[in-house]
């Protein structure tokens, strides 16, 4: 067994490969659940990732581009704050993404998708974090509030598990990522204005 699979799981009842499992290894719970400060960049005009992972996607969808970046098991899972700016609108509970709605097309992988999108007022406009999850791990957390002033960097909520973070920015904002390019939450930079 790889040894990040002994990690994860201890001997029990549910069959992976050649092993039985019924809990998820204390260690491995310590691991994934890690928040490591980050070095956030002080220069000016800059938009952050909020999220550790992949790009996935630069898309253009309701007049806005969409960075959409894929969280691996292996990726810190708190998010980040790219931008100064004022919580102005939460939306969602964590609730289902609607059969249709067009970010639908980046959860094709994720059996009923749930969501929650965080939008700030900023010097740019408004832009939007959603995070987005499985049924199966549809633990959603915001740690801002609405009318809370947020600064770059700092810690925007939690997603559980395997997830997608996508990052909403007017039209005018030039992006810097490129599709499958690595980035962390904080520290890299997406796009400058």
């Amino acid at each position: 067994m790889p040894p990040i699979l002994r990690l994860i799981v201890k001997k029990g009842a549910i069959k992976i490969g050649d092993t039985q499992t019924t809990q998820v290894d204390k260690r491995f719970l310590t691991w994934f659940d890690r928040d490591p400060e980050r070095k956030i960049p002080a220069d000016l005009n800059l938009i952050v990732s909020p999220a550790d992972g992949i790009v996935q996607y630069i898309d253009i969808l309701e007049g806005k581009q969409h960075v959409v970046i894929e969280m691996r098991y292996t990726d810190v899972h708190v998010q980040r704050v790219p931008m100064d700016g004022e919580i102005i609108k939460i939306e969602g509970g964590g609730e289902r993404i609607p059969e249709g709605a067009s970010v639908r097309k980046y959860t094709s992988t994720k059996m009923l998708p749930y969501q929650k999108r965080t939008i700030l007022e900023t010097e740019i406009g408004q832009i939007a974090i959603r995070q987005i999850t499985s049924f199966f791990a549809s633990r959603i957390e915001v740690f801002v509030k609405v009318g809370e002033k947020v600064t770059r960097g700092q810690r925007l909520g939690r997603v559980i598990a395997g997830s997608t973070v996508v990052l909403e920015l007017p039209m005018n904002i030039k992006v810097l990522v490129k599709k499958n390019q690595e980035v962390m939450a904080g520290e890299t930079i997406i796009a400058k204005y």
